[in-house]
């Protein structure tokens, strides 16, 4: 049965001798529950569109900014630690739920939540892109859920017969003893096809379009931070400071320095670089899983914030007509 208060909202008569106060609120929520899930099924159906029609372009010959790239995970250097599990990945996102009991309510409740913040590596058939996880969507293809009685699992590997859900994972809570938490992991592991759309950037330092009044700004900004080895080079006079003639040597020889080391950089492979958009409104969205998997994913989410509108809305319009209409 539903509380009185609430069964009130589908009484016409109720709502029409509602107290002006508990109106209100009641009208609020339901009004700005109505325009979020309008929001948020505009945002999810975008996405969907933007993965389906945006064409996919090769690192190679990819267009400087909001740009989609397909390939494979690709590992660089050394691996990332899996914290709950110690897997070998790339890139790892992990969510510690404990098991809440209060009378009759049960609930899970989140208690620590990380996500990895260092960056991993896309290849296709033309090139290598490094791909900076901050502010992207992340979907993974690996999941990992499995329960213990600590905060920390003591089982480095989650086993198949630990890992429980839906219903099963209810039923094991309750026959448990002690405190009971769930951990889940989401990763990304070497070899994974991943999907990518954010803004992609070629020399993302830009040392090599530096212009020459920046190229000395570079280099000064080095050697200023030993002022003592700047006099010994460049005082001339030993008066222990450097005049107009002598500052001058100074920028002449950072310029001569800045130009060797652009020279040295342009003959090194170019470095591709993947991140959110300055742009607010652009997605940034990242998955280890194929693009039409991706694009059913945001259809799935817009549908239900649909289905979210549809009924807050229903209720909005139900709250209004049966305030006027009595």
């Amino acid at each position: 049965m539903l509380p009185t208060h609430i069964a009130e909202l589908f009484c016409s008569e109720c709502v029409y001798h509602m107290p002006g106060w508990d109106f209100g609120i009641w009208f609020a929520i339901a009004l700005c529950s109505t325009l979020l899930c309008l929001n948020r099924c505009h945002r999810q159906f975008k996405r969907a569109r933007l993965i389906e029609d945006m064409p996919t372009s090769r690192i190679r010959s990819a267009s400087q900014g909001y740009t989609e790239l397909v390939g494979v995970a690709e590992r660089q250097g050394n691996p990332q630690l899996a914290p709950l599990s110690n897997t070998l990945c790339l890139w790892w996102r992990f969510t510690i739920e404990k098991y809440q009991s209060t009378g009759k309510s049960s609930h899970w409740v989140t208690i620590e939540k990380r996500a990895c913040s260092q960056p991993f590596y896309l290849k296709d058939t033309t090139g290598i892109c490094r791909v900076d996880p901050q502010g992207a969507d992340i979907s993974c293809r690996h999941r990992h859920t499995w329960h213990g009685n600590s905060r920390r699992p003591i089982t480095a590997n989650p086993s198949k017969k630990g890992r429980s859900h839906g219903f099963l994972s209810l039923a094991t809570t309750r026959l448990s003893f002690g405190s009971r938490y769930r951990y889940t992991e989401h990763l990304i592991l070497e070899g994974d096809p991943l999907y990518t759309l954010g803004h992609f950037e070629t020399d993302s330092g830009g040392i090599r379009t530096l212009t020459p009044k920046q190229l000395i700004g570079n280099v000064l900004g080095g050697w200023k931070q030993n002022f003592a080895e700047l006099l010994a080079r460049f005082d001339r006079n030993g008066d222990g400071e450097l005049d107009i003639k002598e500052w001058q040597l100074v920028r002449n020889a950072a310029l001569e320095e800045g130009q060797s080391r652009q020279t040295a950089l342009s003959q090194e492979p170019a470095e591709h670089v993947l991140s959110q958009p300055t742009h607010k409104g652009l997605p940034f969205i990242i998955g280890s899983q194929e693009q039409q998997q991706l694009s059913h994913r945001f259809r799935r989410r817009a549908l239900f914030y649909s289905l979210g509108f549809f009924l807050t809305g229903s209720l909005t319009t139900w709250l209004i007509s049966s305030r006027l209409a009595l």
